[in-house]
């Protein structure tokens, strides 16, 4: 075989290889993505349980007669709590967004468009 067929076919094995462990790699990144969001559902079932606790928390400290109930330790303690369930959500919404980030910038670029061939050179313009 020629040398340049033999050069092509490794061009064209080159990047065969370089798009399989591109596309490996985001395929990689979108099961992180997916798992990341399962984590931010729970999380947020979590947070949204934490809120109900501190609603009924200081509805509690107003029947007992707290003049401020954001004073008592329960709630002070629930407010934290839904203060830490909060930043850990925002925690994973910000690797998701990294990633996908990272998926957005591994792409292949598109090719330059074809310029479409414009009409014959005028051949009275140039005095033939």
């Amino acid at each position: 075989m020629s040398a340049a067929f033999l050069e092509k076919a490794g061009e064209v094995a080159g990047g065969a290889g370089r798009l399989a462990s591109r596309f490996a790699l985001n395929s990689w990144r979108r099961l992180l993505i997916l798992a990341r969001l399962a984590a931010g559902w729970w999380q947020q079932r979590r947070l949204n349980r934490a809120w109900r606790r501190l609603g009924k928390e200081v509805h509690l400290a107003l029947e007992a007669g707290e003049v401020n109930p954001m004073l008592t330790e329960p709630v002070r303690d629930a407010v934290l709590k839904a203060h830490d369930l909060r930043a850990a959500k925002d925690r994973q919404t910000q690797a998701i967004a990294a990633l996908k980030e990272k998926i957005r910038e591994s792409k292949i670029p598109a090719a330059p468009p074809v310029p479409e061939p414009g009409p014959p050179p005028d051949t009275a313009a140039r005095g033939e």
